[in-house]
């Protein structure tokens, strides 16, 4: 049988795997929650296999799932890339881009990386800080592009980038059992970290703050030096901690979601990273 699939059923799915829910999904993609589950009924209809385990605390990928969405993604990321290669736009100019400080130390350079081998011409000025600085900047004329926490601004981004968060340590931890869980908390507006507290607490699991960190380089000379447990992106794991996956009792991590966010009146150059950005996670 052949199968050729539209884009939006691969976005919806996509969103769907990202965000856990379809109701957060529907509100990613500006669609109703009706619409959202049509298109994924489709696919599985058209793969004839399931793709989503549903429950009420949302839905969960089945093997065929996580397979699938590999491929989803590849096929997003090569309809950009061809439509960047066959329009094969000359840009150059300066572009200023901020970010928030978890993306910037781990999966976000590489990206910049090739979008700067594409386009030798452009210039691109970093800017790391919180969410709430980013927003501002945007505001005020500091920042072309902003990719940082969607809680912390009054607008819509033009897109997601989403990353699997995991609980993490140092291998010299060591955690009394019956006691509270020492948790590392980052000392400022985080929606990530408010969705952990939420997760903690549902689940009864009683924990501590082993250490209160300022900074995304606090946070990491906390859990290197043990003083407890912490939610980070998997490419931002230190060598000398380990994923504690659901040791201790931990319920599943949650995801991290970042909104992109550019400029009003944004010039070609602009949009052109932006979209090269999204598609590149």
């Amino acid at each position: 049988m052949e199968l050729n699939f539209d884009t939006r059923l691969l976005q919806a799915f996509i969103a769907v795997s990202e965000t856990g829910t379809v109701s957060k999904a529907a509100d990613r993609l500006a669609r109703t929650q009706p619409a959202v589950s049509m298109q994924l009924q489709r696919l599985e209809m058209d793969l004839d296999t399931q793709l989503l385990v549903r429950s009420h605390k949302g839905v969960s990928l089945t093997d065929a799932g996580e397979t699938f969405l590999a491929y989803a993604r590849k096929t997003i990321a090569l309809g950009e890339d061809m439509r960047r290669q066959i329009v094969g736009k000359k840009l150059s100019g300066r572009v200023r881009l901020g970010m928030v400080e978890d993306l910037a130390v781990t999966r976000l350079p590489s990206a910049i990386a090739d979008f700067k081998r594409r386009h030798p011409s452009v210039e691109i000025d970093l800017n790391s800080s919180h969410s709430a600085d980013l927003a501002r900047s945007l505001v005020d004329g500091r920042s072309d592009i902003v990719v940082a926490d969607p809680a912390r601004f009054s607008t819509t981004p033009t897109g997601f980038i989403s990353r699997q968060l995991i609980w993490c340590a140092s291998r010299m931890l060591e955690v009394d059992e019956n006691a509270p869980i020492p948790i590392i908390i980052f000392d400022g507006s985080c929606s990530w970290q408010d969705r952990m507290f939420a997760l903690l607490a549902e689940d009864g699991i009683e924990w501590t703050a082993g250490c209160r960190a300022s900074t995304f380089s606090a946070l990491i000379s906390a859990l290197r030096a043990g003083l407890g447990i912490g939610l980070l992106l998997q490419e931002g794991l230190p060598a000398d901690c380990e994923n504690l996956q659901t040791k201790y009792g931990l319920p599943p991590a949650p995801t991290a979601e970042f909104g992109v966010y550019v400029c009003q009146k944004s010039p070609e150059l602009v949009d052109e990273l932006a979209t090269f950005l999204r598609a590149g996670f």
